[in-house]
């Protein structure tokens, strides 16, 4: 039986090995590789058979005070060890430590907001006392690491209980913070469990300000108590409406929870109104499940808007939107309807799958972040700009929330695809909404340039303007040249077959190029090496033209190596032009030159290459006049 056992697992190393062979065309990752040999991930981009990762559930009571923005909580959490290894410690995301004097930050921040970061008061592990500054605890940049007093084996559930109090910062506003008087979106505010995964264990990377996060699904029931004239808003759904509202505002809520067309359940004019039960203060409830994270949001002065949407017909499923803001923001007004539409075109069209969420609430906080069935958005100037942001935040529902991407090391993995989604839908929205375009100029103008990086190099690695070129523009570019060479078709297939595999689980970028693989019945590899590993950059040239009678040769060059569309502009001499396009297919066998047959009896004035959807570092050798007397 043991030489059996040996033979097979020598067997199964070199199948493997062969089936890696069999890929690569692309490099994998020994982390990746080795999940793949264990079994918990698999060359066709599924789950593996032994797929694992850990179950996380948190009870939270929290105070907020809206006037300093000082949090005092207690968090009761169950952490279930699903993978088949001991863990003798615990990690724990302490976000707000990137505000504490004298920790390493990637951001710009105000120095009125820096102190002494999260205050740990208590800490438990089964009713075991921990001292929390003491030798079993270890505080390091954003983390802190627990020796558990007793290891957690595999299958077996812990119980942490922590106390902490800490500050919001109300002037940096990186992603969150205070928007006005008495008015929050408040973020990464409670010890969070960090993840645990088949790839890479533990997840250590320190929170730096500028690269986002990776979270942990977990169940969340939170209890958050502030002053009566505060309103709250929250992932998740609510659970004490009926407790805390007057009776003229919960019959709003309750009509819009049912309504098709936007109800103002707090208009300009209620503002001075007693909206709660309560004289002095209110806790509001919400629970949320298989959720990567838990925001709230407050204030005692904004408008509050809200609909539902049917967003899943078969299932009668339906999702309700609700739009909190200033009355000040002129373009929010309309947001309510902006989100209802987004929506309803990510269910039916792109990527077609049904919104996955109960609940989405469109905050008028600033700059424009996602949370988990939470926006916190900017006012903007101008319709296109109110309706790009607001699609491109909620677009991220899908990634890195209903499909858990690691943002911190692949961000393109979720920020390219909040690019792409909702493109088609901002351009029929708003006449002239030119963000494809954008991204073509943006991208040529740093593609291939010594600040460049391959999008496979860790996303916490690359630092400033490049890592948003890296993680939004080339990646969206990416997709919409996969789109193109393999049709709108056989593209959602894919892509909704990626999210209905790895929907609520953690895929790599390797799960994510096999799926693809895998549903197009092809290897892209050749497709994936350059856009993904390696430093081609997008240009093309036309190169030489031949004539032979009415048969024209034009020969097309690709300078940087970087598989785009080939669109040729043919203009002729009466005033009329003609297109021949060619997917990014064309360069599949890995060539340099492709050659272009084209047939007229017309007499050609001029081919011109590409055109401004399609990125290209040079234009000037796009464009070639003809000069028919020497053919």
């Amino acid at each position: 039986m043991k030489n059996r056992r040996i033979c097979f697992l020598i067997l199964t190393f070199f199948f493997s090995i062969s089936l890696f062979a069999q890929q690569n065309s692309l490099f994998v990752f020994r982390e990746v590789q080795n999940a793949i040999r264990k079994q918990t991930r698999s060359l066709d981009g599924k789950p593996g058979p032994v797929y694992w990762q850990n179950k996380v559930s948190y009870v939270i009571n929290v105070n907020f005070d809206p006037e300093l923005g000082e949090i005092e909580g207690k968090e009761l959490v169950k952490y279930k060890n699903n993978s088949p290894n001991t863990l003798y410690d615990l990690l724990i995301n302490l976000y707000p430590n990137l505000f504490k004097k004298g920790n390493a930050r990637d951001r710009k921040v105000e120095i009125d907001d820096l102190h002494s970061g999260v205050i740990i008061k208590k800490i438990s592990i089964n009713n075991t006392e921990i001292e929390p500054y003491g030798s079993a605890c270890n505080y390091d940049g954003t983390t802190l690491s627990i020796s558990l007093p007793v290891p957690l084996w595999p299958d077996k559930e812990l119980e942490l209980v922590i106390e902490w109090e800490c500050t919001i910062e109300a002037k940096s506003q990186i992603r969150i913070g205070k928007y006005g008087e008495n008015t929050w979106f408040v973020g990464y505010w409670y010890p969070q469990i960090a993840v645990y995964d088949d790839v890479f264990g533990w997840d250590e990377i320190d929170y730096d300000g500028l690269h986002e996060f990776y979270s942990a699904y977990a169940d969340f029931d939170v209890k958050i108590t502030l002053p009566a004239k505060q309103i709250v808003w929250a992932t998740g759904i609510w659970q004490n409406p009926a407790e805390l509202l007057n009776e003229k505002y919960l019959k709003r809520y309750q009509k819009a929870l049912e309504s098709e067309n936007v109800v103002h359940i707090i208009h300009s004019k209620d503002l001075d109104e007693q909206i709660t039960t309560q004289a002095t203060e209110n806790t509001w409830h919400f629970t949320a499940e298989n959720v990567t994270d838990f925001s709230f949001a407050t204030s005692d002065h904004y408008l509050w808007d809200g609909l539902s949407l049917v967003v899943d017909k078969e299932n009668n499923r339906e999702t309700f939107i609700q739009t909190a803001y200033d009355k000040q923001s002129l373009d929010f007004y309309d947001v309510a309807e902006i989100s209802k539409k987004t929506i309803s075109y990510l269910s039916d069209s792109m990527p077609g799958v049904p919104f996955p969420y109960p609940r989405m609430t469109v905050f008028n906080g600033g700059g424009g972040m996602e949370f988990p069935m939470m926006v916190n958005d900017r006012s903007c100037l101008g319709k296109s700009a109110t309706l790009n942001l607001t699609s491109h935040e909620i677009a991220h529902t899908y990634f890195p929330f209903y499909v858990g991407i690691n943002q911190e090391r692949f961000s393109w993995m979720d920020e390219g695809w909040a690019q792409f989604l909702p493109t088609e839908f901002q351009e029929q929205q708003v006449r002239y909404n030119n963000q494809a375009v954008q991204a073509a100029n943006v991208y040529s103008y740093y593609a291939g340039t010594g600040l460049e990086m391959p999008m496979m190099v860790p996303s916490h690695f690359i630092k400033g303007y490049e890592y948003y070129v890296g993680s939004y523009y080339r990646p969206e570019l990416a997709y919409r040249a996969l789109q193109d060479l393999l049709g709108r078709e056989l593209f959602l297939k894919s892509l909704q077959e990626y999210i209905h595999r790895w929907n609520g689980k953690y895929p790599t970028p390797y799960d994510f190029f096999f799926t693809f693989n895998d549903v197009a019945k092809e290897d892209l590899g050749w497709f994936w090496r350059p856009w993904f590993f390696e430093m081609a950059y997008p240009d093309l040239a036309v190169n030489e033209i031949k004539n032979y009678y009415e048969d024209w040769e034009i020969s097309i060059e690709n300078i940087g190596g970087l598989p785009v569309a080939l669109v040729l502009t043919i203009k002729y001499s009466d005033g009329s032009s003609e297109q021949i396009n060619k997917s990014a297919k064309v360069w599949k066998l890995g060539n340099t030159e492709v050659l272009i047959k084209h047939r007229t009896a017309k007499k050609i004035n001029e081919i011109t290459l590409g055109n401004d959807r399609i990125p290209d570092t040079d234009k000037k050798n796009n464009r070639k006049l003809i000069n028919t007397a020497k053919f």
